[in-house]
């Protein structure tokens, strides 16, 4: 990069952080570099071929919206990508009837939040995203205006039950990330003159 392009670099800088707070200045500067290390999901638009559905990917370069999508599921295969967004479309339009794709690329954004790297993340992953979507929906639906003391009361069950598998989803996502290990916080240990204390695992066999 030239010297003259580098100027110019620092000036839309200025231009776009100058009314920040220090704090907020950092924070566009982390989120900046996060953006940077992981590319963002494309865009994709469906459309109807006779009795097939096509997934297109949007930009003139498909083959850098392929790899797009590779880095944002985790995948290697791309018949493993393809699978996991034909099970993303039918998340939100079982019949495929309506072929919107507004809704699956937020769901590919959020997939991506996750940031999957293996076959099981990219699982994991997409399950979180459809539990997500299900659980705020009723939640919606038991505060619509109107809505009975049963349907309130049903809707809210559900939600609560949904809310406890993303967080078991989220814990097995987590335990995968540390391969398996168990970290273990001991806090507040008092040991006694005379007395010993032991941090870690007893055999009681010998």
């Amino acid at each position: 990069m030239t010297e003259q392009a580098m100027q110019k670099t620092d000036l839309q800088e200025e231009d776009v952080l100058g009314g920040l707070s220090d704090a907020e200045r950092g924070f566009a500067l982390e989120l900046a570099v996060a953006k940077s290390a992981r590319p963002e999901p494309p865009t994709l638009s469906l459309t109807r071929e006779d009795d097939r559905l096509v997934i297109g990917y949007g930009g003139a370069d498909v083959d850098a919206s392929i790899l797009r999508l590779h880095s944002v599921t985790g995948l290697k295969h791309h018949g493993a990508v393809t699978f996991l967004l034909q099970q993303l479309i039918k998340l939100y339009d079982v019949d495929t009837s309506g072929l919107d794709a507004t809704r699956l690329n937020r769901a590919l954004a959020m997939l991506d939040e996750l940031a999957p790297k293996t076959g099981a993340e990219a699982m994991l992953a997409a399950q979180m995203v459809a539990i997500h979507e299900t659980a705020m929906n009723c939640m919606a639906r038991a505060t619509l205006s109107g809505q009975t003391f049963e349907g309130r009361e049903l809707n809210l069950k559900f939600s609560a039950k949904l809310t406890r598998a993303y967080g078991q989803h989220m814990a097995t996502l987590e335990k995968s990330r540390r391969g398996g290990q168990q970290k273990v916080t001991v806090e507040h240990v008092h040991v006694h003159d005379g007395g010993q204390a032991i941090v870690g695992n007893v055999d009681t066999t010998t």
